[in-house]
């Protein structure tokens, strides 16, 4: 199986759609208690942006107890519309500035990523491309870690769970996209799992799963 054939066909495919409806869930453990719990429903129309959404959502963490549930239908600022959601998928920070070796490694990181990347054909002709951690050269486990690191030191101290998660130690994890005949994606599954010390050096087990089905209309009903 051609894997750079495969991944042409399944993006442009998706760059064609004009809408996209589906269901994100995410939940969290540390030491096997559950300290987030997410699900949102959601349908977006790629062409005018606007969006409808239904988040569930609770928070158990450091002792703060929170629930949500919301449901709301807004449009997308213009500039974010038509497809947009693709670009922000595989896009990196850039600077004008970029030395060669921050070029080559950035490439290196990526076709590393595709060298790592398994195929496996399904019943039902179901299409799985699968990527563990664990496969990637040890430079590159660093470096994808450290990008890891990067993004949760983004984040302001209202977001301390996401910082927590993401400078777990030893991070394993595992990333299944579900690919069916029409090279549409109708379902992505992510695994990360690893443990922590906090500032008492006491070890945690942290483990967060993450599921996002995608529900595509059949062009055949709709024509």
């Amino acid at each position: 199986m051609n894997k750079i054939r495969v991944l042409y066909d399944v993006m442009n495919t998706m760059k064609a759609k004009e809408e996209v409806k589906g269901v994100l869930q995410v939940q969290v453990e540390k030491d096997q208690a559950t300290i987030l719990s997410l699900q949102n429903e959601f349908e977006k129309n790629l062409l005018t942006g606007k969006m409808k959404t239904k988040v569930t959502a609770s928070l158990d963490y450091e002792g703060r107890i929170q629930g949500h549930h919301a449901e709301d239908a807004a449009p997308c600022p213009p500039e974010r519309t038509h497809h947009d959601w693709l670009h922000h998928m595989h896009h990196f920070p850039s600077h004008r500035r970029r030395g060669l070796k921050e070029i080559f490694s950035k490439w290196t990181f990526a076709l590393s990523l595709l060298n790592a990347l398994q195929f496996e054909e399904r019943a039902g002709k179901i299409t799985m491309i699968s990527l563990s951690a664990n496969d990637l050269p040890e430079d590159i486990k660093k470096l994808f870690s450290e990008r890891i690191n990067h993004g949760g030191r983004r984040h302001d101290r209202g977001h301390e769970l996401i910082k927590e998660i993401s400078s777990i130690d030893h991070l394993d994890i595992k990333l299944s996209i579900f690919i069916n005949p029409n090279y549409e994606v109708e379902k992505v599954v992510v695994t990360a799992a690893g443990n922590q010390m906090d500032a008492q050096t006491s070890q945690h087990d942290l483990k967060a799963d993450a599921q996002l089905v995608l529900v595509w209309e059949d062009e055949s009903d709709a024509s």
